[in-house]
């Protein structure tokens, strides 16, 4: 078995074609299938079904092909750590960030970043959380920064800091009379919350423990709202609360920060974790990125 075979045994299994797969590693389609014909006469075994279209691994090939991942991300960290030593760190570092921790966590550590990283290229895609580990599946973000625990088979997660939340009222509401409230005070058809299935209300939801009904609707208006200050100025303008990460208040207008309020006892919060798919590259710049969001967390 030999590098060059893993290497062309993972591209047909990327794109299901020994074509594409020729293609991609700039190698006739010939040379491509005698590598793979002699891994599977070496190991004894079928690793792709060709009689279908696009082609599929056996289930002994399927496998083969997950361990083979494993060996060329290994094999790979070679010259990765040779390269860190002679020239420091260097290349691109592509990141996915969820849209309720992205705007008010990217803005404070990425000069630093950038200063103390110049020959580091970071790419940030602001997407959702299922777009986030769909993008980590199929290697086009390295690592990925998201509130939610997601398989420990899948993934690697590192802890990267708790967010409590608070309660931002709207300044008739009765709630706004009291100089802390409690998880009880929290009535659903007050509470504004972002569309249906997103992680911060599925968050808000289970902290508060309301998962029970979530069919009442804020003045019966079905608003399927995006983002937090969407929410923000909703409940501001209109009536009722939302809840809002720690992070999301601390630009806040003065007279807006009048508006929020804690909670007593068991305060409500989210985890953030730094996510990562298996078998990871570019160690040395996710741990660079995972200092440098640790310095610019407000103390």
């Amino acid at each position: 078995m030999t590098l060059t075979q893993i290497e062309y045994l993972l591209a047909v299994a990327k794109v299901r074609s020994f074509r594409g797969a020729a293609d991609s590693r700039f190698v006739s389609q010939p040379a491509l299938s005698t590598q793979i014909h002699k891994l599977e006469e070496e190991l004894g075994v079928i690793i792709f079904d060709r009689s279908q279209s696009p082609i599929r691994p056996t289930k002994i090939g399927a496998l083969i092909i997950e361990q083979a991942k494993v060996l060329q991300n290994e094999a790979l960290r070679i010259p990765e750590l040779v390269h860190t030593q002679k020239h420091g760190l260097m290349g691109e570092l592509n990141v996915g960030v969820i849209p309720t921790i992205s705007p008010y966590l990217v803005p404070r550590f990425l000069k630093s970043f950038n200063h103390t990283y110049p020959q580091v290229d970071l790419s940030i895609s602001e997407v959702t959380t299922h777009s986030c580990l769909k993008q980590l599946e199929r290697e086009n973000i390295d690592v990925a920064i998201v509130a939610t625990q997601e398989d420990e088979k899948l993934y690697i997660q590192e802890r990267l800091y708790d967010e409590e939340f608070l309660l931002f009222v709207h300044k008739d509401h009765k709630l706004l009379k009291k100089a802390q409230v409690s998880i009880s005070d929290i009535c659903l058809t007050d509470l504004w919350l972002l569309e249906e299935g997103h992680c911060l209300s599925d968050a808000v939801i289970s902290a508060c423990s309301l998962r029970q009904d979530v069919s009442q609707l804020p003045g019966h208006v079905n608003f399927k709202i995006g983002n937090l200050e969407s929410l923000r100025l909703l409940v501001q303008e209109n009536f009722g609360y939302t809840l809002l990460p720690y992070l999301a208040t601390l630009k806040l207008h003065p007279k807006e920060k009048k508006l929020l309020r804690t909670f007593s006892g068991k305060r409500p919060q989210r985890t953030v974790y730094l996510t990562l798919r298996k078998g990871y590259l570019k160690e040395g710049m996710v741990k660079a990125l995972k200092s440098q969001i640790l310095e610019a967390l407000p103390k």
